[in-house]
């Protein structure tokens, strides 16, 4: 059967509110309706449970159940159905005559309040007005509720963002702050090593001390400084033997120097190699000390002017970190500079005058 729904004109004072009417017809029920139609409510009427059913599942925005107590625990059970979709919905339950027990099972299943129709149609106005408040407190703590709940995911979204940023900032600090204090350190380094090198005018005293200086900030390591003899000729002009101060390792440098002068001259950054092992396999005899070694040069140049090679190597198992890279990097910088300023002040003082001096060179100075 068709829901039959009355509706009278609202004024700006009447109470919103959608009840759903469960009851055969009769005079009970259209005289409930036409009761709350007169207040301002919009009631819509339903004669089965199933049609109660169907009516909410099209429209569940309803705020009050009306049940006829007639319909039995079928009707009842709407009220636990309504409120499982619905929480704040309410229910009365209206009937031509009423026991105690009928109340009570009308309490049990859910109903908010019981009618006894027509005994209690004066009071119907008061007593619904009194459930719909309960259902319009309710919904406005579940809008609280909602809106709380809205909130806080903002937040919550604001917050990991915020939390985001701070650890993007904190990495950004950080690695700023590590860069900052590696720049302190080389700037450091730089004066001190600078300065050590600065005391030094004979080319040999400054190599040894370089060398002795580079073993202090990278640790033990075996050292070698190649110096140009004749073109395309290296010879060693200084070295370390920390590894194998029991033997002879001169033809392993002089050999190394003959690979490493003539392919290094030409280079500009530091070299760290790590084929050693072949290179001793190939090279067989005494060469077998770098099969286990890691080996790291670079070349010192004044202008296009090759000065020097310098050579360090130890065992590939303790090898050469990052941090020794960078620290090599700022003394082979410095290292350059003191050996071309030793030796620029050996070639101006390499002139010598003249063992006699010619008559004419009196006669003009005359």
């Amino acid at each position: 059967m068709t829901p039959e729904k009355q509706t009278t004109t609202r004024t700006s004072t009447a109470t919103t509110a959608s009840i759903l009417v469960l009851g055969s017809a009769g005079d009970s029920r259209d005289t409930l309706m036409k009761t709350l139609a007169s207040i301002g409510y919009t009631c819509t009427a339903t004669e089965s449970v199933d049609s109660a059913r169907e009516t909410m599942a099209a429209d569940t925005a309803f705020d009050l159940l009306m049940i006829d107590g007639g319909t039995g625990q079928t009707g009842l059970s709407m009220i636990r159905e309504a409120q499982t979709s619905d929480p704040c919905v309410r229910a009365l339950v209206y009937s031509d005559k009423a026991s105690p027990n009928d109340v009570v099972e009308a309490i049990r299943c859910g109903a908010s309040d019981f009618i006894v129709m027509p005994r209690d149609i004066a009071r119907l106005p008061e007593r619904a007005a009194q459930v719909l408040e309960r259902v319009r407190a309710h919904r406005e703590r579940e809008q609280r509720v909602e809106d709380l709940s809205h909130a806080c995911d903002k937040l919550k979204a604001t917050r990991d963002e915020m939390s985001d940023r701070v650890d993007t900032l904190c990495g950004d600090l950080a690695s700023a702050y590590r860069t900052m204090r590696e720049q302190i350190s080389d700037v450091a380094l730089a004066s001190e090593f600078r300065a050590l090198l600065g005391q030094e005018l004979d080319l040999e005293s400054m190599l040894r001390t370089a060398l002795e200086a580079m073993m202090k900030q990278v640790g033990p390591v075996n050292a070698c400084v190649y110096l140009q003899q004749a073109p395309g000729t290296w010879g060693v002009g200084a070295y370390v033997n920390y590894q194998w101060q029991d033997r002879d390792i001169m033809p392993v440098l002089n050999r190394l120097g003959d690979v490493l002068g003539p392919g290094m001259a030409d280079e500009r950054g530091l070299v760290r190699f790590d084929d050693a092992s072949e290179f001793a396999e190939s090279e067989g005899g005494e060469m077998s000390l770098l099969s286990d070694a890691e080996i790291a040069a670079f070349a010192c140049h004044r202008g296009d002017e090759c000065l020097a090679v310098f050579t360090l190597f130890r065992d590939a198992d303790e090898g050469f970190a990052d941090d020794d890279a960078a620290a090599i990097d700022v003394m082979r910088t410095i290292v350059a500079e003191q050996m071309s300023r030793i030796l620029r002040v050996h070639r101006r003082n390499a002139f010598q005058w003249p063992d006699e001096t010619s008559g004419d060179a009196w006669g003009k100075a005359a």
